[in-house]
């Protein structure tokens, strides 16, 4: 009788991790090869798979807000992008070879969220293709529409798995906190060279003020350093706190107390008016959606508002110019050189929205797209770099408008704009119902979500918005929310019926 007999796992390791080992430093002696490329990508993906098949769902939280790069595809797509097709892909893998596998869906938010889906790809056909140039295309602005599409691809992988209650503050430190990676762009600037390793990985420009006022430092009257990196980070750990502790929770501890303040001071950093705007709004309306106005700490906020006001009056100039650049919407007299910064920047953006809007009626039923002429963009560069045109031309062909309305309306007609409406306030609805009728132990969660895509929407339509970015904002808030509380909350009535 032949016995039976295994080889020990140490040697299935060795014959198997050897010869990849040698293949793949065969493989890198050619490392612009395409070859090369499709070998090592091939090999992350197998070796990923165990990983991404059991936590591919908190790995597309956790990636959502990161600012980090996937550099084995063209185009260096974020990371989020990935985790999302990844992710949503697996799902619908799960629920087809399963069919007891859950699966979230509510229809107010998901119908219009396809009907906008529909709008960009017709309008992406019909006006000059998908182009992108990462992958040979003659035409640019390609990324732009896959943005869009992997944000409501992202939608669906984060909103159709449900999430236990024992999980939910892990999900909101990992989709939050990851903002936190953003100020690593500015971080390794700073430690110098044996720090750009983590460029590969990280955006750069985060970082641009740095290098481009190092780089002008001779040139430069005044140094304007205005650290991005820094804004996003402190931002996320803003929303951190308020969706972890609540405003009663924060003020309930001076250490809270004393850490918010300092990341909304922190926030004005990278000399983003909007950045301030948007975390005061969304303090505000929680403020209100916690019923907090009703109490004596209204009167305490003011009277510190005013306080605060009053000591920024003599020391705003002594601030550091992004900061004051920031703060320079308020009645406060700053530096003439953020003052004029601020200003110019408003400025070219009115003049460029006057051009703009007088484009709609042509614009109006079928929209531009994102399609971009190489040729048309190029001439723009040149004629803005010998001063022969204006500074707002090669944002404008490039279709970067720095306006919410105007970046939907330009790029997908009305259709696109009724459609994208339509999708926020169903999430509206669907937000005020986890927060009105959610579980308990989520209160403080569901304000937060309700109370900042609340604050995003105004900061869209009336301060700054750009479609392609700023969709997947509101696609992860409402995604989240519906994970978090198995779909949309029902009103008491409406649990109390039994079913017929």
């Amino acid at each position: 009788m032949i016995q039976s007999w295994s080889w020990p796992r140490q040697m299935i390791v060795l014959a198997v991790v050897v010869p990849l080992a040698l293949v793949v430093g065969y493989m890198l002696a050619t490392p612009d090869s395409s070859r090369t490329f499709l070998f090592l990508l091939l090999v992350v993906g197998v070796l990923s798979m165990p990983i991404f098949l059991r936590w591919h769902h908190p790995l597309l939280a956790l990636a959502w807000n990161a600012s980090a790069y996937f550099v084995l595809l063209p185009g260096q797509p974020p990371l989020w992008l990935l985790f999302a097709f990844i992710s949503l892909t697996i799902t619908v893998l799960n629920k087809v070879m399963e069919s007891e596998s859950p699966w979230l869906n509510v229809p107010s938010v998901t119908r219009p969220l396809l009907f906008l889906a529909l709008v960009v790809i017709v309008t992406t056909q019909l006006t000059g293709g998908w182009g992108l140039a990462a992958l040979g295309s003659e035409t640019y602005g390609g990324k732009k529409t896959v943005l869009v599409i992997a944000a409501m691809v992202g939608f669906f992988a984060l909103s159709t798995q449900p999430v236990p209650l024992a999980k939910a503050q892990r999900y909101l430190g990992m989709y939050t906190l990851s903002s936190l990676t953003a100020m690593l762009s500015n971080l390794a600037y700073i430690g110098g060279p044996a720090f750009y390793f983590l460029y590969y990985v990280i955006p750069t420009d985060f970082a641009m003020s740095q290098a481009v006022e190092d780089y002008y430092s001779s040139a430069l009257a005044v140094r304007f350093s205005r650290l991005t990196g820094v804004t996003v980070a402190a931002t996320g750990l803003f929303q951190y706190l308020l969706a972890r502790y609540g405003i009663r929770g924060v003020f309930q501890s001076p250490v809270r107390i004393v850490l918010m303040a300092g990341l909304l001071a922190l926030t004005t950093l990278g000399g983003f008016r909007s950045a301030l705007v948007l975390c005061g709004l969304a303090f505000a309306i929680q403020f209100f959606l916690e019923g907090l106005h009703r109490t004596r700490l209204l009167i305490v906020l003011l009277v510190s508002g005013v306080l605060t006001g009053a000591l920024l009056v003599p020391f705003a100039q002594q601030l550091p110019l992004s900061v004051q650049r920031a703060i320079s919407f308020l009645p406060i007299e700053v530096d003439p050189f953020a003052k004029a910064d601020a200003q110019s920047s408003t400025e070219w953006r009115w003049d460029m929205w006057r051009v703009v809007a007088s484009q709609i009626p042509k614009y109006f039923w079928l929209g531009k797209g994102y399609a971009i002429n190489p040729t048309d963009l190029y001439l723009a560069e040149e004629s803005r770099r010998r001063g022969l045109a204006m500074p707002y031309e090669v944002a404008m062909i490039s279709g970067d408008y720095h306006s919410g309305p105007l970046s939907i309306q330009i790029s997908f007609g009305i259709f696109g704009t009724v459609g994208f409406i339509w999708f926020q306030l169903a999430c509206l609805r669907m937000l005020y119902r986890n927060y009105r009728w959610g579980d308990p132990s989520l209160k403080i969660i569901n304000t937060f979500l309700l109370a900042w895509f609340a604050a995003r929407i105004i900061c869209y339509w009336f301060l700054f918005g750009a479609f392609n970015s700023d969709l997947m904002v509101f696609t992860g808030l409402a995604g989240l929310s519906i994970c978090l509380n198995h779909g949309m909350a029902k009103p008491p009535e409406e649990k109390a019926v039994a079913p017929a």
